[in-house]
C-alpha cells in the first residue's frame, strides 16, 4: 500500500493509509481490542521531494499526539474497572498535555541548549577555534540525546512502547529497523538539526537566532526524510541496515503476542480499503463476538509458523467456513465464537498437513467446482496450463481421450469448453466414481471407462487428441514429498516408477495405435522430466513443443503423430 506508515501508541500500534486508520491495543486485563475509522484528514501522497518530509512530520505528529490523548486504557482497582478515557474530561487531558509539553521544552532547553555550551566552553577552555567549539557542542548534544534515550529504554513502559514501534516495522518492512519509521525519523532529524544548528545558528544575533534555528530545524527534518528514504529504497542491504545507528534507540524486538496485536490492526487497515467496509470498535461487540481482523491475523501467523504463506489458502479456508465469496470476505467485521472454533479446527488440520481441498472435500479448478476425496489427487494450478493448451488445439467435434483421469478435472474442463467428444479412463473404480459425480455436478456428458491405460480401450474408435497427467514421482522420492501430498493423495496417483517415467514410456509406445492421422498427444510432466519425455516422443512424434508453468518450469509437453504410423 502506498503512503502506509505505523505509529506506536499506549499498549498498541496504529496503521494509517489515506483516510483509513486502524489501531489495535491491549487493555488492563490483557484483552486485545481493535478500533478502525475514517479520518477527516486525508494523508497527502509524499511525491514531492523535500515537501514530503515536512508532510510526514506534520501528519506523524498529529496522529502520534492524537493517539496518546484518545487511546483508552483500563486498569484494575479492587475489582472495579475504571476507564481513564472517561474519568478524564477532554479539557483536563489537553491541560495535562500542555503541561507536559512545557516541562519537556524547559528540560530540552537546559539539556540541549545551556548545558552543552557550558561543557564545551570548559573543554575547549575558551579556544579561539570557533569550528572546534561548535563541533564539541554538537557532539555533546548528540551524546546527551543518546544517554537520555538509552536510559528510558530501561523503563518497562518504554520498552513495551518501543516493541510496539518495532511491530510496525516488522509488518511493513520485514525488519525491526525501518529507516523511515516515524520515531527513528524524529531521532535522526533531531541529531542532524543539533549538528547544523551548532555550526550555523550560533553565528546569528539574538533576535534572528530563534527564526534561523526554526528554519534550520524544518530544513533538517525535510532533508532527514529524503536521506532515510534513500536508505530504505537502496538495493544494498548494508545501507538499509545502517539506520540501526539511531533506530536501536526507539526499537525493541517484539514478542509474538505483540506481533499478533499489530497484525490485527494491519489486517483491519487492509480491509478498510475495501468500499462499504464498516468502521470497527471491539468495545461495542456483544458477548460471543470476536473481531474478524484478529481472527485473520491469528490464522495468518499460525500458517506462517507452519511454513504456509500463500494468502489464497487462508482466504479460501475462511470463505469455506463462513460460507461467503472471496469478494465479500473483506466486508466482515465480526464473527461468532462458534465460527471461530470451526476456523481453528480447520487451521489445525491444515497445519497438520491436510490440504484444504481434502478438509472441505472440494476445490476450484479452471473456474469450476470439483469434488475431491482421499481417493483422487488434488488438482494443481499448473494443470490448468495443460487444459488450456489442449483447448487451443481442439477444432470442432474432435475425439479426446483423458488417460489417468483421477477426479476428472481435465476431461470435464475440455468437455465444458469445447464441442469434443470426451472419453476418460482410470484404473481406479473409486476415482471414476468421483469423476462421474464431478461430471454430473458440472452438467457434462463424458464416457467413463475403467482401464489400465489402453488395455480396455482397444475396441473404441481412435482419437484426435490424447491427454494425460500420469503419476510421475520417482518411487524413492515419495517419502520426501510434503505431508499434504504423500499422506493425503493416493499413492497410485503419485508413483511413476523408479525414474518417474514408467507411464510416459508405456503411453507413448501405444498411443500411435489409438491416434488418428495428425493426432496429438499432451502430457503434464514433473520438474526436470521434459527432456526425457521429449526423447521418448521423438521416435513416433514430430513438432514437439514444451510449455513452461507459472514458475518458469517446463510443465507441458505435446507433439503430433508422424504420418508414417497411420
Amino acid at each position: 500500500m502506498k503512503n502506509l506508515f505505523s505509529l506506536p501508541c499506549l499498549y498498541g500500534v496504529g496503521f494509517y493509509n489515506n483516510k483509513n486508520c486502524a489501531i489495535s491495543y491491549v487493555d488492563g486485563f490483557g484483552n486485545s481490542h481493535i478500533v478502525s475509522k475514517k479520518n477527516k484528514i486525508k494523508l497527502i501522497y509524499h511525491d514531492f521531494v523535500f515537501l514530503r518530509g515536512f508532510e510526514y512530520l506534520i501528519f506523524g505528529m498529529y496522529f502520534f499526539i492524537k493517539n496518546l490523548i484518545k487511546m483508552p486504557f483500563e486498569f484494575k482497582d479492587s475489582g472495579v474497572v475504571k476507564s481513564a478515557s472517561k474519568s478524564l474530561n477532554i479539557s483536563l487531558k489537553y491541560v495535562l498535555l500542555a503541561f507536559f509539553v512545557v516541562i519537556s521544552a524547559i528540560f530540552a532547553l537546559f539539556i540541549f541548549g545551556y548545558l552543552p555550551i557550558k561543557i564545551s566552553v570548559a573543554i575547549t577552555n575558551y579556544s579561539q577555534n570557533a569550528f572546534f567549539t561548535r563541533f564539541i557542542i554538537a557532539i555533546i548534544k548528540i551524546v546527551f540525546l543518546y544517554i537520555l534515550l538509552i536510559s528510558v529504554k530501561y523503563l518497562t513502559c518504554f520498552r513495551q512502547f518501543y516493541r510496539f514501534n518495532s511491530c510496525g516495522n516488522v509488518i511493513t518492512f520485514d525488519s525491526c529497523h525501518r529507516p523511515t519509521n516515524f520515531l527513528n525519523y524524529i531521532v535522526f532529524a533531531f541529531c542532524l538539526t543539533n549538528i547544523v544548528v551548532s555550526f550555523v545558528g550560533l553565528t546569528a544575533n539574538n533576535i534572528l537566532k530563534p527564526i534561523i534555528n526554526l528554519l534550520i530545524c524544518l530544513f533538517c527534518f525535510t532533508i532527514s526524510y529524503e536521506i532515510l528514504l534513500l536508505l530504505e529504497k537502496s538495493k544494498f542491504s548494508w545501507l538499509r541496515k545502517s539506520c540501526i545507528i539511531t533506530s536501536f534507540l526507539v526499537n525493541e524486538k517484539p514478542t509474538n503476542t505483540e506481533i499478533y496485536i499489530a497484525l490485527s490492526a494491519f489486517s483491519e487497515l487492509k480491509f478498510m480499503n475495501t468500499k462499504k467496509r464498516e468502521e470497527v470498535s471491539t468495545k461495542e461487540f456483544k458477548e460471543g463476538e470476536v473481531s474478524f481482523s484478529s481472527v485473520y491475523a491469528e490464522c495468518k501467523l499460525k500458517l506462517k509458523d507452519a511454513g504456509i504463506s500463500e494468502p489464497s489458502e487462508l482466504d479460501f479456508l475462511l470463505c469455506e467456513v463462513l460460507n461467503v465469496k472471496r469478494g465479500k470476505l473483506r466486508l466482515i467485521t465480526k464473527i461468532k465464537q462458534s465460527q471461530k472454533k470451526q476456523i481453528d479446527d480447520a487451521i489445525k488440520r491444515r497445519i497438520n498437513g491436510e490440504p484444504i481441498t481434502k478438509i472441505f472435500g472440494h476445490t476450484n479448478f479452471y473456474g469450476y467446482d470439483f469434488i475431491v476425496t482421499k481417493d483422487v489427487l488434488s488438482p494443481r494450478q499448473e494443470t490448468e496450463i495443460l487444459v488450456e493448451t489442449v483447448l487451443k488445439n481442439i477444432k470442432g467435434k474432435m475425439r479426446v481421450l483423458d488417460l489417468c483421469t483421477g477426479s476428472g478435472v481435465i476431461a470435464i474442463c475440455v468437455a465444458k469448453k469445447s464441442q469434443a467428444t470426451v472419453v476418460a479412463s482410470d484404473i481406479s473404480f473409486k476415482a471414476l466414481d468421483v469423476a462421474q459425480k464431478n461430471a454430473e455436478k458440472n452438467n457434462v456428458k463424458i464416457i467413463f471407462k475403467k482401464s489400465d491405460l489402453f488395455l480396455n480401450l482397444k475396441s473404441i474408435k481412435k482419437f484426435d487428441i490424447i491427454v494425460s497427467n500420469p503419476p510421475y514421482i520417482p518411487s524413492n522420492e515419495i517419502l520426501g514429498l510434503d505431508v499434504e501430498v504423500k499422506d493425503y493423495d493416493p499413492l497410485i496417483s503419485l508413483d511413476g516408477g523408479d525414474d518417474g517415467l514408467r507411464f510416459y514410456e508405456q503411453i507413448i509406445l501405444e498411443a500411435p495405435l489409438h491416434l488418428n492421422k495428425g493426432g496429438k498427444i499432451f502430457f503434464e510432466v514433473g520438474k526436470g522430466q521434459s527432456v526425457d519425455v521429449v526423447k521418448l516422443l521423438e521416435k513416433d512424434f514430430e513438432n514437439i513443443k514444451v510449455i513452461k508453468d507459472y514458475n518458469k518450469i517446463n510443465r507441458v509437453v505435446y507433439a503430433t503423430k508422424k504420418s508414417k504410423r497411420n
